[in-house]
């Protein structure tokens, strides 16, 4: 290579840059790249593959971000009322001109009414979506048919691919689903029954994988009937079920209707425990599955015993299982205190796990090589719950020795119980299950804070201020007034000076600026109060101290989008003159 080839960031190609940028959320692609330099803001006012997530904004950005941008350059949009941005999308609608957004090919709409809906819907080209997602929180029965007809216009054109909803089921019901729709992944998040997903099914041959996140049971109608349906959908190849509470013939009748699976995933709360019957319909109805996930949890009367466990497991030890499909389970039970048992495929399906260490000492696997479970569910879990309990903590010093890596390496998100007993180990221990650096939300929970002394709160602070990416921070406390009033300095002497979501109890005015003043990068707040006049107190003090703050008011609690702070004006009037000072 010659030595006279000058490497530099001006000789880089737009195109290359740009795709640097696809790997950046759009808040630091504006307020940081483009102000390197005049360059860098070149190749930012020509970059037009923004994706416009505005579930965790500031008031602030949302306003800057609205006049930046250009909508043309667009092509993802998610808008949110949730409690945390609460009244977001009309604010939204107010601040854009919604017929410049010409390439939209995906809209997330989260907790939206429904003349919001109808409202964005008709100033937006739908021929280019992709996907569209959205959940409606208020119903307006006036809008019923224009909903309808939006919807259908959606499902209808050629290239639209992805859909997820919670739609009544009479509002789904009435509408029209095109036949030879082209849609390929949908996800149901509740109220459609078995006519309205045959319906889907029967209208969409190229429909191959659906989530279905409602329960079970309520799909299921005329179960009896369904097993007798002269119909099979093969077009469907991967199917999850994550709220199964039907037993095993129900489940098997609904699956007799998709042959051609290759993936499939279920999750509840129901004994589906013998092996050898798995086996034998999955060898008859199910013939091209290759990859099959599960996590059931069943409360069983009767008191387990290991040898309980042993005659589940058994029968998930044949070659099938093991040599053929190579899908390794695990039974487990606490026997001391509870009579669920579980069972699950190895690794872990489910995104979010409470550890619970008799669970551990209490299991037995089909796999018989391995040492330590752990190398199975690491890698799919990212929201661990730990309780802080002395078996953790014995638990712990038992492994710190010889754990050379990381048990969850994925978890970003944290829910940290302590018991009356705590502490009994420093915190930084627990970097055997997770990498704290990493954490985006943690959430602490205690009816015991005010039996703490200083240094406990010294050792959670420490351990909060490892957590460099912690944007969310919620602290619960379950305390009323006289408790409270003793830990609460303490309990706001953890909160880190860098997180933007803060869940936290107060019990006076005063705190709220002090909080503020700690925390200058907040976004929203969440007060846990326990009195209506105390919520309004709240309420009244964002009103008279900040601009356009958004206050929404929930049970036990006031949830706040914060605006700007206001600020004394510098100017005074002199003989009806102005004078500032500088």
């Amino acid at each position: 290579m010659s030595n006279n080839i000058k490497l530099s960031i001006e000789i880089l190609p737009v195109e290359l840059f740009h795709y640097i940028l696809d790997n950046l959320d759009i808040e630091t692609i504006i307020f940081s790249v483009r102000h390197v330099c005049r360059l860098f803001r070149s190749f930012v006012n020509s970059y037009s593959r923004y994706i416009l997530n505005l579930t965790s904004i500031s008031k602030s950005n949302l306003y800057l971000l609205c006049r930046l941008i250009n909508p043309h350059n667009i092509i993802s949009l998610t808008l949110s009322n949730e409690e945390r941005t609460s009244n977001q999308i009309d604010l939204f609608i107010s601040l854009v001109r919604l017929r410049q957004f010409t390439r939209l090919h995906s809209i997330t709409l989260i907790d939206i009414n429904e003349y919001q809906l109808n409202f964005i819907l008709k100033r937006i080209n739908l021929k280019l979506l992709t996907s569209f997602s959205f959940n409606i929180k208020r119903y307006d029965d006036r809008r019923i048919k224009t909903t309808n007809s939006f919807l259908t216009s959606i499902i209808s054109q050629s290239n639209f691919r992805k859909m997820e909803f919670n739609l009544t089921t009479d509002r789904l019901w009435k509408t029209s689903w095109p036949f030879n729709c082209s849609i390929e992944y949908l996800i149901v998040n509740e109220d459609i029954t078995m006519d309205n997903l045959i319906k889907i099914l029967q209208c969409s041959p190229h429909l191959y994988k659906i989530i279905l996140k409602q329960k079970f049971s309520k799909i299921i109608n005329n179960i009896s009937q369904i097993s007798t349906l002269p119909i099979c959908f093969r077009q469907l190849t991967s199917l999850t079920i994550e709220k199964l509470d039907m037993n095993t013939d129900a489940l098997e009748s609904f699956l007799l209707l998709t042959p051609s699976l290759v993936y499939l995933k279920l999750i509840g709360g129901q004994h589906m425990f013998d092996g050898k019957r798995w086996e034998q319909f999955i060898e008859i109805n199910l013939p091209k599955l290759e990859k099959f996930e599960f996590y059931f949890d069943y409360w069983d009367p009767v008191k387990k015993t290991l040898t309980d466990l042993e005659l589940i497991i058994a029968s998930f030890r044949t070659p099938f299982w093991i040599e053929h499909k190579k899908w390794f389970v695990t039974c487990a039970c606490d026997i001391k205190r509870s009579t669920i048992v579980y069972l699950y495929s190895m690794p872990i399906c489910k995104s979010f796990l409470t550890y619970e260490i008799e669970l551990q000492k209490n299991s037995l696997s089909t796999y018989s090589n391995i040492i330590d479970n752990h190398q199975f569910i690491q890698n799919d879990v990212n929201y661990l719950s730990l309780i802080l309990s002395k078996a953790l903590a014995d638990y712990i010093q038992d492994k710190e020795a010889t754990t050379n890596q990381l048990l969850f390496p994925k978890v970003t998100k944290v829910s940290i119980e302590f018991y009356e007993e705590w502490p009994l180990l420093s915190l930084q221990s627990l970097s055997i299950f997770i990498n704290i650096s990493q954490i985006v939300h943690m959430t602490l929970r205690s009816y015991y804070f005010s039996e703490y002394n200083q240094n406990v709160f010294i050792g959670i602070r420490n351990f909060i201020e490892q957590a460099q990416n912690l944007s969310s921070l919620i602290i619960q406390t379950g305390l009323y007034r006289y408790k409270l009033n003793l830990a609460i300095d303490n309990i706001h002497s953890i909160i880190p000076n860098h997180v933007k979501h803060l869940g936290i109890p107060i019990n006076t005015i005063e705190q709220i600026q002090m909080i503020l003043d700690r925390c200058n990068q907040l976004t929203t707040i969440k007060f846990d109060v326990r009195l209506t006049k105390f919520s309004e107190e709240i309420i009244k003090w964002f009103t008279d101290n900040t601009i356009d703050s958004t206050c929404s008011k929930g049970y036990k609690m006031v949830c706040v989008w914060i605006g700007t702070k206001k600020t004394q004006s510098t100017e005074i009037s002199v003989d009806h003159k102005r004078m500032k000072f500088c």
